[in-house]
């Protein structure tokens, strides 16, 4: 069963519980590592007992092995439904798609709607789940990957979210209508420059940490497009306004050739193994700089797949090295070098917006609509292309980075709460082209469906030095190749 609706049907499952247990309504906010966390609205504190019982009645609706029902209806009714409810969110989005009908699934007389096509046929197929308490009327609703229920709470990222969360509540934003009802009034330019001093803020408090701790390597990590080289650079530019020349390195650029890259599973180039890193290159160039030797550092070029070596460089008494990449806190890149001069941050788009009460922006659909645009803009990949091997990237991350987010000294969040206004002008028209019989086709439906209810916002006001520009062109950071 596809994940996605196998979320849709635990998420149905909880929210019919709470409102026959308790009277109260669900809100589902982001994911969490592998589950998705929540908050309760109830007349009662939901405390780790209530949420006891809310998860064992969900495993009596498991074992009652009850149907799920699929019911068209046109637009107008799916409007007056969720308006009699008081979800004006929810009917909002609907007044915002193209379609005359309306697909709604019904469980034990409840109806609603969860961002998919389909769901599961009955409850009884949805035995593997498991509710985790986080504080009061908060939780993490729990569903199995790969196969397995292996959940971590992200402490480090549950915060970031939370942090976030504030920020957009307090200029007004906390649905996809919030969002279009700036855009509908022309005032998207005053937010873009809003979410910019948030976004430069937050660097410059992490620039101002490294200073006080005398840090010599900064290493920042973070899954694919999460914008590292754009950050790596703007805290460069940070750091030297505090006298402190930095040094940016990407990991990217030690990628071995590709003639060399390590093998999957699959027989296939797995270009997410940190064997995919000439490790012995990079632990020596880092060695030298640190000693104050001249080292020429390599540029890798992903059209031929080799690298070359560009001018010689040194590291000053006082400069520091900035290094960007998927692996930068795996702790097979460093295990050489001295842990007391490193700083590790952790790099992801944490997006704090929600579609609606039951349906929120994903981090990793955010992630992939960026690496699509960015894939073909500068690699020359379709979007086919990109959409069918991001399986392969999402299991390298969570081999090789999300097992360590907790280790990190900081937590950077570079997503932008306009963004998928930005990000859709340049995605939809590489998604539509996708053909029915390719095997990307319900993916690239289901991200089209995902964002049509979102106004498209000119990417004119964007500036340079925004990670967006890492993504869509124009940025002041992107290198020139001679």
């Amino acid at each position: 069963m596809n994940i996605k609706v196998y979320q849709a049907g635990l998420k149905f499952m909880l929210c019919n519980t709470v409102k026959r247990l308790f009277n109260g309504e669900v809100y589902f906010d982001h994911s969490l590592d592998h589950g998705i966390y929540g908050r309760i609205k109830a007349n009662v504190p939901i405390d780790q007992n209530n949420l006891n019982k809310i998860k064992n009645y969900m495993v009596t609706m498991v074992n009652e092995n009850l149907p799920f029902s699929k019911k068209i209806v046109s637009k107008q009714e799916a409007y007056n439904f969720y308006m009699n409810k008081n979800n004006t969110e929810k009917a909002y989005n609907i007044l915002d798609i193209a379609n005359v009908a309306v697909s709604m699934f019904s469980l034990e007389g409840q109806y609603n709607y969860y961002y998919t096509h389909d769901m599961p046929a009955t409850t009884g197929s949805l035995k593997y789940f498991d509710l985790y308490y986080v504080n009061t009327n908060e939780f993490v609703l729990v569903y199995p990957y790969n196969g397995r229920m292996d959940y971590s709470f992200r402490s480090h990222i549950y915060e970031a979210f939370k942090e976030y969360e504030t920020w957009s509540n307090n200029i007004g934003i906390e649905y996809v209508c919030d969002l279009n009802n700036m855009v509908a009034k022309g005032q998207y330019e005053d937010l873009i420059r809003k979410n910019e001093i948030k976004e430069d803020t937050n660097i410059y408090e992490i620039a101002k940490k490294i200073i006080e701790l005398n840090k010599k390597i900064i290493l920042l990590a973070g899954p694919s497009s999460s914008g590292k080289t754009t950050s790596s650079r703007k805290l460069s530019l940070y750091l030297s306004s505090f006298g402190v020349n930095a040094l940016p390195i990407s990991l990217d650029d030690y990628f071995v050739d590709r003639d060399k890259t390590p093998l999957g599973a699959d027989g296939k180039p797995d270009y997410e193994s940190i064997n995919a890193i000439d490790l012995k290159m990079f632990t020596s160039n880092l060695t030298d700089l640190l000693q104050g030797k001249s080292v020429s550092l390599p540029i890798y070029n992903f059209t031929v797949g080799t690298h070359t070596l560009a001018k010689p460089v040194t590291l000053g008494k006082n400069d520091v090295i900035v290094v960007e990449g998927l692996h930068a806190i795996n702790p097979e890149l460093i295990k050489l070098l001295d842990s007391n001069v490193i700083y590790k941050v952790y790099i992801s788009p944490f997006t704090p917006l929600s579609i609606d009460r039951h349906n929120y922006v994903s981090t990793t659909d955010n992630r992939l609509i960026r690496r699509i645009i960015r894939d073909f803009r500068t690699r020359g990949k379709s979007a086919e292309e990109t959409i069918l091997s991001w399986q392969s990237v999402r299991e390298g991350e969570e081999k090789n980075i999300f097992p360590y987010t907790d280790t990190v000294d900081a937590v950077l969040n570079t997503a932008y709460i306009y963004e998928i206004g930005v990000l859709k002008v340049y995605v939809e028209p590489l998604l539509a082209c996708i053909p029915m019989n390719s095997k990307a086709y319900s993916e690239a439906r289901r991200l089209l469906d995902e964002f049509r209810t979102f106004y498209p916002i000119p990417s004119d006001e964007i500036p340079k030095d925004n990670v967006l520009r890492e993504f869509i062109g124009g940025s002041s950071f992107e290198r020139i190749e001679e």
